[in-house]
């Protein structure tokens, strides 16, 4: 009889969905929007930022699932992550990841990038680091074509 126990319980956890299973996640990008659905285009339920850690499901169609909202599987990884610079969010990272984390150019990069490149210009970079689009005016856009319905609030 415990044979059966066991068994209807190992068969049951394999069958169980990956999005039930609890994870924690890590944020790898400097900020990164947490949404109400798991939608690019959904409202924003708040912000992540680098190093924070949240309890989620999922992932479940590139989203996991967190009690503040949902955030999209490229801006987290499931291991601990630890920094190069000393400041620690636990184990350890590639160069690569910590690269990822950073997503470009900082301040003290970008310096020491045109102190060595004279004839570099971020005009366009700056400019375009400015620009900002309220979430109002995205939804407006999103509904103009047509990608979300008139009368749905998100």
């Amino acid at each position: 009889m415990k044979k059966t126990r066991w068994r209807l319980f190992l068969l049951a956890a394999a069958l169980l969905p990956s999005s039930v299973l609890a994870a924690t996640v890590t944020v790898l990008v400097q900020e990164t929007t947490l949404r109400k659905r798991a939608q690019f285009f959904a409202l924003a339920s708040g912000t992540a930022k680098l190093g924070q850690t949240f309890e989620a499901s999922g992932p479940s169609g590139g989203w996991y699932k967190t009690d503040s909202g949902y955030i999209h599987q490229s801006a987290v990884a499931t291991k601990k992550i630890r920094l190069g610079s000393g400041e620690s969010v636990g184990g350890t990272a590639t160069a690569e990841e910590v690269t990822l984390a950073g997503k470009g150019f900082n301040a003290q990069v970008e310096k020491s990038y045109g102190a060595k490149n004279a004839s570099a210009n971020f005009s366009a970079v700056n400019a375009m680091e400015r620009r900002a689009v309220s979430d109002s005016a995205l939804r407006d856009f999103l509904r103009a074509g047509g990608l979300i319905p008139a009368g749905d609030s998100q």
